[in-house]
């Protein structure tokens, strides 16, 4: 019964902690979720990546995409298609502080974050929030990316 006390008041922070910044789950509705389609997951790819690249500053150069589908499997388990973008900045900034900004948009976006690499060189994720599958900033010697990956959506990538 003591240990029973102990973990009660554990779920009721983090409640109100994601309700404090905003990610908390949002109650069901009986209005289903709309379809997403090839061209508004497109749009919601290269704003997401325009909004950082944005903020961040500067030239950015566009690599590759977002005119290729590519394979994906949607949450009931059908096949379906996303698209992928990237884009570079031949020279970087602020490192820690560039970091520090897109961290902090993203949690504020509701994303999951993952950070890999070195403090020099890091590569930061973000996964959920809606908008993308995934976005990440990576930094190498003299160059930032930026890449995304789409939401996935219903339709045959090699038709696209």
């Amino acid at each position: 019964m003591i240990a029973a006390r102990r973990w009660a008041p554990a779920p009721c922070g983090v409640l109100v902690v994601g309700t404090l910044v905003g990610c908390a789950t949002p109650a069901p509705t009986s209005t289903p979720t709309p379809v997403l389609d090839a061209d508004t997951a497109q749009r919601q790819m290269v704003g997401v990546v325009d909004r950082v690249t944005t903020a961040l500053g500067g030239t950015w150069q566009h690599e590759t995409g977002p005119d290729y589908a590519e394979d994906c499997r949607l949450s009931n388990g059908e096949p379906g298609a996303q698209w992928r973008f990237l884009v570079t900045r031949g020279s970087i900034g602020d490192v820690p502080a560039d970091v520090a900004a897109v961290t902090a948009r993203w949690k504020g976006q509701c994303m999951s974050l993952d950070r890999w690499g070195t403090q020099d060189e890091p590569t930061i994720t973000g996964r959920g929030g809606g908008t993308t599958r995934s976005i990440s900033l990576s930094v190498a010697p003299d160059l930032y990316g930026v890449e995304a990956v789409s939401l996935c959506f219903p339709g045959d990538a090699d038709a696209l």
